[in-house]
Parts: structure tokens; C-alpha cells; sequence
């Protein structure tokens, strides 16, 4: 900017009179006077000498206005100031934050080898999904520091690369080890289960298939893992959206957005905190695996990213407290709890809160727990941690089918060691090489390539597997025509049918149910509504089987191992012209004790209130029988050494309801069970060797003297009982196959063609009425 220059003085034309005439000085303003003109003079003056003039100096000039500036007199708009850009620093690399992923991974691995210490060792997935809270989230509001927006391509490249490769090649692995050894039982649900975790929906299947009473003591999937990776997926749809939407609410202003984000933060905690505690106390299996009552965990590590820069400036010596803390709460949880906790619900908290607090401390100052977990070892298995979750499992799970070894904690120790070997190959040769090579790092586009390219090879190799290659044929062609089967007549058939049994070693051409149709066996009231599952305590209506017109009622009251008995006592109703009206419920014991069941997350509350409503049916029809029968040894709440008075009191006061309001009353024993899980998986891996799944009559039926206190405590009431242990096992032994039929349809309910071929045993043990 140039300053104004003085005006230039110049000689009068004309006539005029100039400053030497009048004796003026011509000095300029500002200028020094010329010395010559300062002297000379053209007369005498009778004045005093004066000084020369000097014009007066211009006022200073005002202050141009903000946002002007001059140019000469005149101003004019100035370029607004260059505000410094607002900063948000990120993360970068945390090593406390990769030892806790160690932390998190051990504690599974041990739990999943069998490590009696480490029950609870399952939570180390909620210290993953508060460590994957953070982390993302601290990416995107850093990337809304940076850029002013959220970029969903970029995020979604960035997921694909890390995540899918790796995730893909073990899903592609794990489906060929399961095709070639796991049982044809259950190869069919298997694959079903890999085209989930290809579609990130794994995890409700998993709830769909584990609150099936029946299902409970299936083999696990080889893919059970992933139900950790499809909740957080869910949460990488759902989280990049809501975050961009709060971020045009608040007008693209990156503090406001934080604010803003930190309040829907807490929201999401609470509510499905709340959700997770409430479901926890209804299904368990749906609380456990479901994404909206996990997601608070989730939320509760996005809470620690929004509040960084407060996070930071945490002193030391609560550095030191949430540090040890933490770490204190995660192990503590590892070890104290086990399958009976009702998890995830409130006791989730104590996990959840250890890992945040670690978090917490190694953004603050620095502490003894942030550095140990900063260590070598630590480092090593935080590193390969995620290569590590993926292979551990389907090792587990099929190497031992493989070898046709049994699993042990001493060979999961040694399957445990290999699996650390082939993680780290896969981090080396996968992970690392798919993550950060430079075309797919600097390009959007060919990172979902990448992903797209992964799911369509897994989801390839599934169809292969199951149309090319497939094991299981059409199931409309295996089904059972309970009408064919032919009766046993008499005990002396029967015990000849299981003596032959005991000495079966290859499995029948023509063997019914087959053991790809085994899955789908039950008996009828199954399909109609009429056996009722855990979660349903309202007394179904139209469950009338037999002759529906006679005018003697029976009545079939119990859970499944009552239920079972329908094969068998439908047909001799219907030739009795007796109407036969089914009440049975899903691990809900006819005898009056509380029940606990893992399912509905602790005590059983649903079956009392069922079985009293029976009670009181029962009252009201005065039936002309009724056929009692349950399972030996259910899991009771508050278990004591006294459990077989307890039991035996229980059958008791059932009877005592029952006895003055029936004609009749009979309790049916109950059958043996399998201490080797389902049967039909075991045919299925010895077909050319079925005499290694024959039981020992010692280990299949109960021996916590629950049977024997029942026994007599049900003569006692007056009932009519049935021992039906002879028609499963003899001299001891209890075969799995006996002619055509396999005996049962898992570990310990019958079949529907081996009940149905013990009708006419049975109808010889009923009252006649």
C-alpha cells in the first residue's frame, strides 16, 4: 500500500501575484526552504525576521473499517482472515490399546480349550467390541475434522480391506474341513450356517437355532465365531449413516457434531443396555447374540472417542486407578464367571466398564497397566489377534473329527499352539498384503471390489459344496412311514432285537429315520403347536388326538421326554377309543420343583405357571388316565445334596393333585441318554463302526438317585409305574441301532419309527379303563 503524495507547486501566469512577491515562502509542505529564497529580500522591511512558514501536518487518518483496506484516499473491502482449521487429533497407533486385544483374545481361546479357570473367558468379545467402538469412531470424527464430511465408500473400502480377506479365506477353509469331516447330520445346517456368515447375519441365525430347546445339545458350528464379526458389521451399516445425518443437524459445525454425537451416544447405551438386561431375563441365546442388545457395548468405546481431548488430560494418579482397575474388572469377569451367568445383560457391565477404563488410562498419563500391555508378548498376540480369532474355532472344532481323536484340554493346548503358527501365516500373507496394498488403498472403488470379490468367492464355494458335491439328498425321499414299522410283540422280541443291536457295526441300507432325515424327526405335536416351547405358557386348544369322539379322556402330561411317548400312545388311543389330549412343554418337568433353563436366562418361571394351569385342567376334566413323564435329573434352582428328597417331594405333590382327579394314574421311567452327545452325529462318524456308540447302561441312565427317590415316592402316591429302561438296554449295554431303526433322534429322545415300534409293549403296561 503506497502512501499520498503532496501536491506539486507550480509559477502563477498572467498578471498574478506570486509568494516572492509578497515575500512568502515557496517551500512546500513538508519541504525545507530553499536557503537563497530564506535571505533574500527586495527592500528594507520594518518587521521582525519571522520563521519560515509550515503548513500545519495532515491529521493522523482514521483507522480503515474490518474488512477494508485503501488504496490512496479511497478504501476499499480487505480479503477476510484465514481462520485456523479446527483439529481433532486422532488416535494413531495405541500399544496398550494391542495389548488389550491379546487380553481379549487369550481369555477366549481360553475358554474355548476347556481351561476350567476361564469359564467366564467368552467376555474377552466384549472387550473387542469396546476397543472396535473406539477405534472406528475415532477415525470418522477425525475424518470430519479433516475433511468437514464422512466419506461411506472410503469407510466401507477401508472395513473390506481389513476385515473380509482374512474373514473369507477362513469361511472358505472352515466349509471344505466341514464337508469333508464333519457328519452328514448335520452337514446341511453347516452350510447353512456359512452362507450367513457370508451375509453378516449369522448371529441370528444363531438366535433362531439355539432357543430351540431341541437343538441344545447339537455339535457347535465350525463357524460359531462369527457371530462377534456379524454384530459388528451390522454396527458399520448402522453407525457411518446416523453419524453423517448428525453431522448435517449440525450444520457441518465439527464441534456441534460432537456434541451432538455424544447424545445420541448415550442414548444408544442406555436403551439397548436396558434391552440387553431385559432379553437376558426372557432368551438368553437372543441376548447373547442379537446386535441391538449389544450394541451398547459397542457405543460405550464411541463414548471414549467423542471425549478425547478431555480423555487426555486425565491425571496421572487416576490414570493409575482406571489402568488397574480395568484390567483388575476384565479378568476378574474371565475367571469368576461361567455358563450359569446370566449373560450378557447387567453382568456385561463389569467387562465392558474394565476395557473402557483401560482405554481411558492410556489416553491420559502414562501407568503400569497401559505399560504392560504394551510389552512384547502382549504386542506379538495383539497383532495377530484377529487371524487368531478366526482360526481357532474351526481348528478346535475339526481337527479332532479329522483324527477321530477326542477333545481334551491337553490337545486343545497343542491345536491352540498350531493355530498361533497358521494366524500368523494368515496375518503375514492375507491380513497385511490385502490391507495395505497401494492400489487398493488409494482407490475406493477397487477396496469394494476387494470385498465383493471375497463374498462371492465364499458364497462359491458354498453352492459347490452343496449342489456340486452335495452329501445330503432330497429329505421328501427319507420320510418315515410310522404306519410300516413293524411292533415289537413281546419283552422276549425286544430284549433279542437289542442283543443284535449291541453287536450292529454297520449301519443299515434301509435305516429309519436316515441320518440325513434324523434332523427333522419328531412326533407330530411338534409340527401342530401342540407341545409348547419354553417361552409360551397358554394351554393350546384343539391338541385332541385317538378317537377324537370317545368318551374317555386320557391325558399325556410333561416335557419331551413325555412327548416322545406320542408315537407310541396315539395308535393304542385310537384302537381304545380313547381321546387322547396331549399337555407337554419343553423342559418343563411335571414334577413340582423350580427349574432353571438356560434359555429363558435363570429360573424357569414360564413352567410352574404352566403346570399349574394343567393341575388345575386336570382338576376340572377329571380324565379317565393320565401318563406322567419327564426327564431324571433337571436342572433345578438352588441345587443341594438333598436333591433326591427334593425331587421325590416334587413327584409327590404333583401326584397329589392328580391321583383324587383321575381314574388313573401312570408314570413312564425315564429313557436312557447319550454320554457321548447325539447319536445320530456318532452313527453318522463310525458308520462302518456303530458298536463304539453303544452306551454303557451306567453312564446313560441317571445315577444321582433322583431316579430311585421318584420310583418310590410315585408307588407311594399310588401311580402305576413303568419302567422302560429294559426296552432300551440289556446286560447292560444300550445299543443305538437295533434292526432298521436307529433308537434315537438325538442325545436322548427316541425316534418317532422306535417309539411307534414299542406300542404294543406299552399298551401291555397301561391300566385297562
Amino acid at each position: 500500500m503506497t502512501s499520498p503524495q503532496p501536491p506539486q507547486s507550480r509559477a502563477a501566469t498572467g498578471g498574478g501575484v506570486n509568494e516572492e512577491t509578497l515575500h512568502l515562502p515557496t517551500t512546500t509542505p513538508g519541504s525545507a526552504a530553499h536557503p537563497a529564497a530564506a535571505t533574500q529580500r527586495t527592500a528594507p522591511s520594518p518587521y521582525p525576521v519571522r520563521p519560515p512558514f509550515r503548513a500545519p501536518a495532515p491529521p493522523p487518518a482514521a483507522p480503515a473499517p474490518p474488512g477494508m483496506r485503501t488504496t490512496g484516499a479511497h478504501p476499499r473491502p480487505a480479503p477476510a482472515p484465514v481462520r485456523p482449521p479446527q483439529r481433532w487429533e486422532g488416535v494413531g497407533f495405541r500399544p496398550d490399546i494391542q495389548g488389550l486385544r491379546a487380553v481379549a483374545v487369550v481369555l477366549v481361546l481360553l475358554s474355548h480349550a476347556g481351561f476350567a479357570f476361564a469359564q467366564g473367558g467368552y467376555v474377552g468379545v466384549d472387550v473387542f467390541f469396546v476397543v472396535s467402538g473406539f477405534l472406528i469412531t475415532s477415525l470418522l470424527v477425525k475424518e470430519v475434522f479433516d475433511t468437514g464430511k464422512i466419506s461411506i465408500a472410503g469407510f466401507y473400502a477401508r472395513r473390506a480391506r481389513r476385515i473380509l480377506p482374512a474373514a473369507s479365506a477362513v469361511t472358505i477353509a472352515t466349509a471344505l474341513g466341514a464337508w469333508l469331516w464333519f457328519p452328514v447330520t448335520r452337514l446341511e445346517a453347516v452350510m447353512q450356517d456359512a452362507f450367513t456368515v457370508i451375509v453378516y447375519a449369522v448371529n441370528y441365525r444363531f438366535v433362531a437355532t439355539e432357543t430351540e430347546y431341541l437343538n441344545a445339545d447339537q455339535m457347535p458350528s465350525p463357524f460359531q465365531q462369527y457371530w462377534s464379526l456379524a454384530v459388528e458389521e451390522q454396527f458399520y451399516v448402522i453407525w457411518p449413516l446416523l453419524l453423517i445425518g448428525l453431522l448435517v443437524l449440525a450444520k457441518r459445525a465439527p464441534r456441534k457434531f460432537v456434541t451432538a454425537a455424544l447424545a445420541a451416544c448415550a442414548g444408544l447405551f442406555a436403551l439397548s443396555l436396558v434391552l440387553s438386561v431385559l432379553t437376558t431375563q426372557v432368551s438368553q441365546p437372543t441376548a447373547y447374540y442379537a446386535a441391538h442388545t449389544r450394541i451398547w457395548e459397542l457405543a460405550a468405546g464411541a463414548v471414549l472417542a467423542l471425549m478425547l481431548p478431555t480423555l487426555k488430560r486425565i491425571p496421572a494418579a487416576l490414570a493409575w486407578v482406571l489402568g488397574i482397575a480395568g484390567l483388575a474388572a476384565i479378568i476378574a469377569s474371565g475367571v469368576l464367571y461361567d455358563s450359569s451367568t446370566p449373560f450378557p445383560g447387567y453382568t456385561a457391565l463389569l467387562p465392558v466398564l474394565g476395557a473402557a477404563a483401560l482405554i481411558a488410562a492410556g489416553t491420559g498419563a502414562k501407568n503400569p497397566s497401559s505399560s504392560l500391555l504394551g510389552t512384547g508378548p502382549f504386542q506379538y498376540v495383539g497383532k495377530i489377534s484377529y487371524s487368531l480369532y478366526l482360526w481357532h474355532w474351526p481348528i478346535l472344532i475339526l481337527i479332532p473329527l479329522a483324527v477321530d481323536a477326542e477333545p481334551t484340554v491337553s490337545l486343545n493346548v497343542v491345536l491352540l499352539l498350531a493355530t498361533v503358527a497358521v494366524a500368523q501365516l494368515s496375518f503375514l500373507y492375507i491380513e497385511e498384503p490385502l490391507r495395505r496394498a497401494r492400489p487398493l488403498k488409494t482407490s475406493n472403488m477397487w477396496g469394494l471390489v476387494t470385498g465383493v470379490a471375497c463374498s462371492l468367492l465364499g458364497i462359491g464355494m458354498v453352492l459347490v459344496l452343496t449342489l456340486g458335491f452335495g452329501k445330503v439328498p432330497p429329505q421328501e425321499d427319507d420320510a418315515v412311514d410310522l404306519e410300516a414299522v413293524e411292533e415289537v410283540e413281546d419283552v422276549s422280541q425286544i430284549e433279542v432285537r437289542l442283543q443284535e443291536g449291541i453287536a450292529t457295526t454297520q449301519v443299515p441300507a434301509d435305516l429309519e429315520p436316515s441320518l440325513t432325515a434324523v434332523a427333522t424327526d419328531q412326533p407330530e405335536i411338534y409340527g401342530n403347536g401342540c407341545h409348547l416351547d419354553a417361552w409360551t405358557e397358554d394351554l393350546p386348544g384343539d391338541c385332541v388326538f385317538g378317537d377324537t369322539g370317545g368318551d374317555k379322556t386320557v391325558m399325556l402330561v410333561g416335557d419331551s421326554h413325555a412327548a416322545q411317548w406320542f408315537p407310541a400312545l396315539e395308535p393304542i388311543a385310537e384302537a381304545n377309543g380313547w381321546k387322547l389330549l396331549t399337555r407337554t412343554k419343553s423342559a418343563c418337568t411335571p414334577a413340582t420343583v423350580t427349574v432353571s433353563n438356560s434359555d429363558v436366562g435363570g429360573e424357569y418361571t414360564g413352567c410352574a405357571e404352566w403346570r399349574d394351569r394343567v393341575l388345575d385342567e386336570i382338576d376340572e376334566l377329571k380324565p379317565a388316565m393320565v401318563v406322567l413323564s419327564g426327564e431324571d435329573a433337571p436342572p433345578l434352582v438352588d441345587w443341594e445334596d438333598d436333591s433326591p428328597e427334593r425331587w421325590a417331594q416334587g413327584w409327590t405333590d404333583t401326584l397329589a393333585r392328580i391321583t383324587p382327579s383321575a381314574g388313573q394314574t401312570v408314570v413312564l421311567t425315564d429313557t436312557p441318554r447319550s454320554p457321548y452327545g447325539p447319536v445320530p452325529d456318532c452313527v453318522a462318524l463310525h458308520q462302518d463302526a456303530v458298536d463304539e456308540c453303544v452306551m454303557q447302561r451306567t453312564e446313560a441312565v441317571d445315577d444321582s438317585g433322583n431316579r430311585e427317590a421318584a420310583f418310590a415316592a410315585e408307588q407311594e402316591a399310588g401311580a402305576q409305574v413303568v419302567e422302560t429302561v429294559g426296552w432300551f438296554c440289556y446286560a447292560g449295554e444300550c445299543p443305538v441301532v437295533t434292526g432298521n431303526l436307529l433308537v434315537y433322534r438325538d442325545s436322548h429322545h427316541m425316534s418317532t419309527p422306535y417309539a411307534r415300534s414299542l406300542t404294543q409293549l406299552l399298551e401291555e403296561q397301561l391300566p385297562a379303563l
